[in-house]
Protein backbone atom coordinates (compact mmCIF):
# COMPACT_ATOMS: atom_id res chain seq x y z
CA UNK A 1 0.00 0.00 0.00
CA UNK A 2 1.07 3.58 -0.56
CA UNK A 3 0.36 6.21 2.08
CA UNK A 4 -1.14 9.37 0.52
CA UNK A 5 0.21 11.50 3.39
CA UNK A 6 3.91 10.57 3.46
CA UNK A 7 4.18 8.67 0.13
CA UNK A 8 5.91 5.71 1.77
CA UNK A 9 5.09 2.19 0.69
CA UNK A 10 4.17 -0.40 3.32
CA UNK A 11 2.76 -3.91 3.52
CA UNK A 12 -0.49 -4.90 5.16
CA UNK A 13 1.48 -7.00 7.66
CA UNK A 14 3.24 -3.84 8.91
CA UNK A 15 -0.03 -2.24 10.03
CA UNK A 16 -0.27 -2.32 13.82
CA UNK A 17 -3.27 -0.11 14.54
CA UNK A 18 -6.75 -0.43 13.09
CA UNK A 19 -10.04 1.14 14.09
CA UNK A 20 -13.54 0.51 12.89
CA UNK A 21 -14.94 -2.60 11.28
CA UNK A 22 -16.26 -3.62 7.90
CA UNK A 23 -16.30 -1.09 5.08
CA UNK A 24 -15.61 1.82 7.45
CA UNK A 25 -12.34 0.35 8.76
CA UNK A 26 -9.32 2.62 9.04
CA UNK A 27 -5.64 1.75 9.32
CA UNK A 28 -2.70 3.72 10.65
CA UNK A 29 0.39 4.26 8.50
CA UNK A 30 3.43 2.77 10.28
CA UNK A 31 5.70 5.57 8.98
CA UNK A 32 3.82 8.83 9.62
CA UNK A 33 0.99 7.58 11.90
CA UNK A 34 -1.75 9.11 9.75
CA UNK A 35 -5.13 7.34 9.79
CA UNK A 36 -6.09 6.11 6.31
CA UNK A 37 -9.41 4.82 5.02
CA UNK A 38 -11.52 4.22 1.96
CA UNK A 39 -14.89 5.61 0.98
CA UNK A 40 -17.64 3.28 2.19
CA UNK A 41 -20.01 4.46 -0.56
CA UNK A 42 -17.53 3.54 -3.30
CA UNK A 43 -16.91 0.15 -1.70
CA UNK A 44 -20.65 -0.54 -1.63
CA UNK A 45 -20.97 0.52 -5.29
CA UNK A 46 -18.11 -1.79 -6.21
CA UNK A 47 -19.71 -4.76 -4.45
CA UNK A 48 -23.14 -3.95 -5.93
CA UNK A 49 -21.71 -3.67 -9.45
CA UNK A 50 -19.89 -6.99 -9.17
CA UNK A 51 -22.80 -9.03 -7.85
CA UNK A 52 -25.42 -7.37 -10.06
CA UNK A 53 -23.28 -7.95 -13.17
CA UNK A 54 -22.64 -11.56 -12.20
CA UNK A 55 -26.32 -12.20 -11.49
CA UNK A 56 -27.41 -10.69 -14.81
CA UNK A 57 -24.84 -12.71 -16.77
CA UNK A 58 -25.96 -15.95 -15.11
CA UNK A 59 -29.65 -15.13 -15.67
CA UNK A 60 -28.98 -14.25 -19.31
CA UNK A 61 -27.11 -17.50 -19.82
CA UNK A 62 -29.76 -19.78 -18.34
CA UNK A 63 -32.85 -17.79 -19.40
CA UNK A 64 -32.36 -16.82 -23.07
CA UNK A 65 -35.69 -14.98 -23.21
CA UNK A 66 -34.41 -12.44 -20.67
CA UNK A 67 -31.22 -11.54 -22.59
CA UNK A 68 -32.69 -8.28 -23.91
CA UNK A 69 -32.95 -7.08 -20.30
CA UNK A 70 -30.00 -8.76 -18.61
CA UNK A 71 -27.29 -7.78 -21.12
CA UNK A 72 -27.66 -3.97 -20.80
CA UNK A 73 -28.04 -4.23 -17.01
CA UNK A 74 -24.90 -6.39 -16.81
CA UNK A 75 -22.95 -3.91 -18.96
CA UNK A 76 -24.10 -0.99 -16.80
CA UNK A 77 -23.23 -2.91 -13.61
CA UNK A 78 -19.71 -3.67 -14.86
CA UNK A 79 -19.28 0.01 -15.81
CA UNK A 80 -20.25 0.98 -12.24
CA UNK A 81 -17.80 -1.60 -10.92
CA UNK A 82 -14.90 -0.30 -13.02
CA UNK A 83 -15.53 3.40 -12.33
CA UNK A 84 -15.91 2.87 -8.59
CA UNK A 85 -12.75 0.74 -8.57
CA UNK A 86 -10.74 3.49 -10.30
CA UNK A 87 -12.01 6.13 -7.86
CA UNK A 88 -11.49 4.07 -4.70
CA UNK A 89 -8.12 4.99 -3.17
CA UNK A 90 -6.82 5.33 0.34
CA UNK A 91 -7.39 8.81 1.71
CA UNK A 92 -6.15 10.57 4.82
CA UNK A 93 -8.86 10.53 7.48
CA UNK A 94 -6.83 12.08 10.30
CA UNK A 95 -3.37 13.54 9.76
CA UNK A 96 -0.81 13.31 12.56
CA UNK A 97 -0.20 16.49 14.56
CA UNK A 98 2.59 18.66 13.20
CA UNK A 99 5.58 18.99 15.47
CA UNK A 100 6.88 22.51 15.93
CA UNK A 101 10.64 22.57 15.53
CA UNK A 102 12.60 25.46 16.98
CA UNK A 103 15.06 26.33 14.24
CA UNK A 104 15.79 29.93 15.30
CA UNK A 105 19.41 29.01 15.99
CA UNK A 106 19.79 27.68 12.45
CA UNK A 107 18.19 30.83 11.01
CA UNK A 108 20.47 33.13 13.00
CA UNK A 109 23.48 31.40 11.51
CA UNK A 110 22.64 32.53 7.98
CA UNK A 111 21.48 36.11 8.66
Amino acid sequence: MLCPHCSHSFRAAQVDAQRGKGLDAQIQCPHCEAWLGRSAILMRLKILGFYLGLLMLVLGYFLPDWRNLTTPVAIFAVMILLVSHMMDHLKVIQAPPRQEVDDSEQRQKYR
